[in-house]
C-alpha cells in the first residue's frame, strides 16, 4: 500500500536541515456543511483543453522529492533522467514538491525549503521545480505538481523535522489520535508522521496558501492532492473535533465511546472492535470535512487558472478508505445501498469525484485477476463502478514496494492498467532508476518500456 510504504525507503535517508517558520493562528469557526454542497461550477467539465492534455499523457511517473533529491539535484542530472523517461514512453511526471516533513522543493515565501538530504545539498539558487518544468518542456513531458496536504512533520530516530516540531501553533493543531486504551495523544507522540487535524482552520488556510503560491508562480500542467486526508481511523479525537462533531450532528453531548466503544489491534493496526451509536455519523462528518476542503481548493484553483486540472491520488481500496476520512466516489454512488455496513444513507453526499478533473488510484497488488479491491482487475472494475465517469481515471503501479512474483507479473500489471484506464501512473522514479530499491536489483527502464509498448 503506497500510503503506508511510500516513505519506507526514504526513512533511512533522514538527514535534513530545518528552519523555523511561524504562521498566525486563525480564529475562524469551521464546521462541515450539514447539507450536500452545491455542485461545482461547470468550468472544466467537458473542457477540451483538459481532455486533450490527458489524451496526450497516458503514462505518468511519480517523482518523490526526498527519494530523488540527489538524483535530480542539478539541471544536468534532471535533463539526463527526463530523457531516459521519454525514451521508454513516459509522457508526464508528477513532481512532488512537499513531502511528509512539510519542506518544499520550490522557491517559497511561505514554507521552508528542502535543500539538504542524506548529506547531499542543492545549490542555493537552484529552483528544483522551475528546472523540472524547463527540462520537461524541452523533452515534451507534461509536468504536474503534488503536495502532501496536511503533512507537516516527521520523526525518525529522534530527528524531528517539520512545523509540528518547530512551530507551537502547528504543534497545537496536529492530529490527536486515540489509542487502544482510549487515551488521546498527539500524533507525534505515537506515530512517525506529523499530520495536522484537517478540520482546523489554520491547517486548511496554510495548505491552501501553499497551493495558491505554487499554481500562481509556476507554469504547471496540473496540480495533484496527496495525503489530503486524516492519518487513519484513530484520528482525530481532540476536544476541538468532538465539539465540532457534536454541533454538526446536533447532539446535546458526545463522548469518544459514543463513536467507538472498544478498540483492538489487528495485524498491528488499531481497529474499532465495538462501534458506538454515532459511528456512522462520525465517518460521514470526517468525509464531509475532506470534501469541503477539496471543494474550496477547486474553487481557488479555478479562480487562479480556470483550465488547470485539479487531480488527486488515493488508494484503490475504497471498501476501507473511509478510515482516512476520504470518499473519492461520485456523489451519486451510495455505498450504503451497495452492502457497505459502515456507510450511512447520507454518506454518498460526501463523495468528491465530481470536484476532480483527474483521479489516480494506487492499485498496489501483484494479484492481477479476481474480484474484490485487492486485485488489479477488481480495483479497476470497482473504481469505475464508484466513480461513474465523474472524472478522468488513471491507475497506479507501485514498482518497488509491491512484492511481484516475477518481472512479467509487474509488466502485466502495467499493461492491464494502461489498457483499461485512461492512463497509468508509475510509482516511483527511484524504483526505476535505483536498482537497490526494487526486488529485481536492476534498473527497470527496459522492462517498463516493454510493458508500455504493448
Amino acid at each position: 500500500m503506497r500510503d503506508q510504504t511510500k516513505f519506507n525507503y526514504i526513512l533511512i535517508l533522514l538527514i535534513c536541515s530545518v528552519l523555523i517558520f511561524s504562521c498566525k493562528r486563525s480564529s475562524d469557526d469551521l464546521l462541515p456543511p450539514t447539507k450536500p454542497a452545491a455542485p461545482p461550477p461547470e468550468i472544466t467539465r467537458g473542457d477540451t483543453a483538459i481532455t486533450n492534455l490527458f489524451e496526450k499523457t497516458p503514462v505518468i511517473v511519480w517523482v518523490e522529492a526526498a527519494a530523488n533529491f540527489s538524483r535530480l539535484g542539478t539541471a544536468e542530472k534532471m535533463a539526463n533522467i527526463f530523457q531516459k523517461l521519454v525514451d521508454i514512453g513516459v509522457k508526464g511526471v508528477v513532481i512532488d514538491v512537499k513531502g511528509i516533513p512539510g519542506l518544499v522543493s520550490y522557491n517559497s515565501s511561505i514554507a521552508n525549503q528542502l535543500k539538504s538530504w542524506n548529506g547531499a545539498t542543492q545549490a542555493a539558487d537552484f529552483d528544483y521545480l522551475k528546472n523540472a518544468i524547463t527540462e520537461g518542456k524541452k523533452k515534451g513531458l507534461k509536468v504536474f505538481v503534488s503536495m502532501s496536504i496536511f503533512a507537516e512533520g516527521m520523526n525518525y530516530g529522534g530527528n524531528r523535522i517539520g512545523k509540528v516540531f518547530t512551530d507551537n501553533s502547528f504543534s497545537d493543531i496536529q492530529s490527536q489520535v486515540i489509542t487502544q486504551s482510549g487515551d488521546v495523544k498527539k500524533i507525534t507522540d505515537v506515530y512517525t508522521y506529523g499530520l495536522l487535524n484537517p478540520l482546523q482552520p489554520l491547517a486548511q488556510e496554510y495548505e491552501s496558501s501553499l497551493i495558491r503560491e505554487v499554481i500562481s508562480n509556476y507554469d504547471l500542467d496540473g496540480f495533484v492532492l496527496d495525503y489530503c486526508r486524516y492519518y487513519d481511523i484513530s484520528a482525530d479525537f481532540s476536544d476541538f473535533t468532538l465539539e465540532k462533531f457534536r454541533q454538526w450532528a446536533k447532539l446535546p453531548a458526545v463522548s469518544k465511546t459514543d463513536i467507538v466503544a472498544e478498540w483492538t489491534t489487528v495485524n498491528g493496526v488499531l481497529t474499532p472492535k465495538v462501534t458506538g451509536p454515532q459511528y456512522k455519523s462520525w465517518l460521514e462528518f470526517r468525509a464531509q470535512t475532506i470534501r469541503d476542503f477539496v471543494s474550496k481548493t477547486r474553487d481557488m484553483v479555478k479562480s487562479v487558472k480556470p483550465h488547470l486540472p485539479l487531480c488527486s491520488y488515493s488508494g484503490a481500496w475504497y471498501d476501507s478508505y473511509y478510515g482516512v476520512g476520504v470518499n473519492w466516489a461520485s456523489n451519486t454512488y451510495d455505498p450504503s445501498a451497495d452492502g457497505y455496513s459502515w456507510a450511512s444513507p447520507n454518506y454518498k453526499n460526501t463523495g468528491y469525484a465530481e470536484l476532480l478533473d483527474m483521479f489516480m488510484t494506487g492499485n498496489y497488488t501483484p494479484t492481477l485477476t479476481g474480484a474484490g479491491w485487492w486485485t488489479v482487475q477488481g480495483a479497476i472494475n470497482g473504481t469505475k463502478q464508484v466513480l461513474k465517469n465523474a472524472n478522468i481515471y488513471y491507475g497506479g503501479v507501485d514498482l518497488g514496494n509491491t512484492q511481484w512474483s516475477n518481472i512479467q507479473n509487474m509488466k502485466d500489471a502495467i499493461k492491464m492498467i494502461k489498457q483499461q484506464t485512461k492512463g497509468v501512473m508509475l510509482f516511483d522514479l527511484v524504483h526505476i532508476d535505483d536498482a537497490s530499491t526494487n526486488q529485481f536489483h536492476k534498473q527497470l527502464y527496459d522492462d517498463v518500456k516493454e510493458a508500455l509498448a504493448n
